[in-house]
């Protein structure tokens, strides 16, 4: 899990918690130059940050983002349930070190 702020407008920026393969719907949503890491630098510029925690995906994250997000933007960002690039995202996040050294609980 990551620490993600959110600009909103001038005057709100929301701070979330994600797992790292759900940045790329926050950015397409928001727009990548409104999407921080926790130290407030642009996420597509300097990187997600440092994990601040593990995750325990659900068997059916793409449905989930369906619901979240709606499915177009998922389909716009991961393709049709089909393609697999969510999956593979996710099993990249797999084998990414957690914030104490271990592999992330995703």
């Amino acid at each position: 899990m990551y620490e993600i702020l959110i600009r909103r407008d001038a005057h709100t920026i929301t701070p979330v918690t994600v797992p790292d393969y759900e940045v790329p719907l926050i950015q397409e949503l928001f727009g990548t130059e409104n999407v921080q890491n926790a130290d407030k630098v642009r996420a597509d510029e300097a990187g997600i940050g440092s994990p601040i925690g593990s995750f325990k995906a659900s068997d059916d994250e793409y449905e989930r983002f369906c619901v979240k997000y709606g499915v177009e933007l998922v389909e716009m960002v991961y393709g049709k349930k089909g393609s697999k690039a969510l999956e593979k995202a996710m099993g990249e996040t797999k084998a990414k070190p957690s914030a104490k050294g271990k592999p992330a609980a995703v």
